[in-house]
């Protein structure tokens, strides 16, 4: 089976977002068509943020990737943040999954990140055992935030 994990262009944006809006549905995050389209556009558009990945199998979009870049001291640099990770159903059980991680891997090696952060519900045990078999730790933080 042949699988690709290219860089998302805009034209790739209403699929994205079509697989956002699936993703979102699992955890009833509340999803905004327009918010979601705008922010890919600025995302793909201005690379200082990070970029967005397709998986694609067999030529059919199977799935995303969205690493956001910023900057740790406590981490001695630049650190690559695994936003999103998300499957289609139809496509799992395939190894997309650790395709995506082993190429979230190597582009971080080959970017110079120092890190690769992610956050996880609690609740997805599938997910957290993929991530732990591929090497990811639980920290022993916790993450807060703050909405404005």
């Amino acid at each position: 089976m042949k699988h690709e994990i290219l860089k998302a262009n805009l034209s790739d944006i209403p699929e994205l977002s079509q697989m956002m809006r699936d993703f979102y549905a699992i955890d009833l995050y509340p999803f905004d068509e327009k918010v979601t389209m705008d922010n890919f556009n600025k995302f793909i558009t201005e690379e200082k943020y990070g970029n967005c990945f397709k998986i694609l199998s067999e030529g059919q979009m199977a799935g995303y990737i969205i690493l956001v870049k910023y900057f740790s001291f406590e981490f001695g640099g630049e650190i690559l943040f695994l936003d999103e990770l998300f499957i289609k159903s139809d496509f799992q059980g395939k190894s997309l999954g650790k395709k995506a991680l082993e190429f979230v891997k190597n582009y971080s090696v080959e970017n110079g990140f120092k890190v690769v952060l992610l956050e996880i519900e609690n609740h997805n045990e599938k997910a957290k055992k993929l991530y732990e078999n591929y090497g990811f730790q639980n920290h022993k933080r916790s993450l807060m935030i703050l909405k404005n």
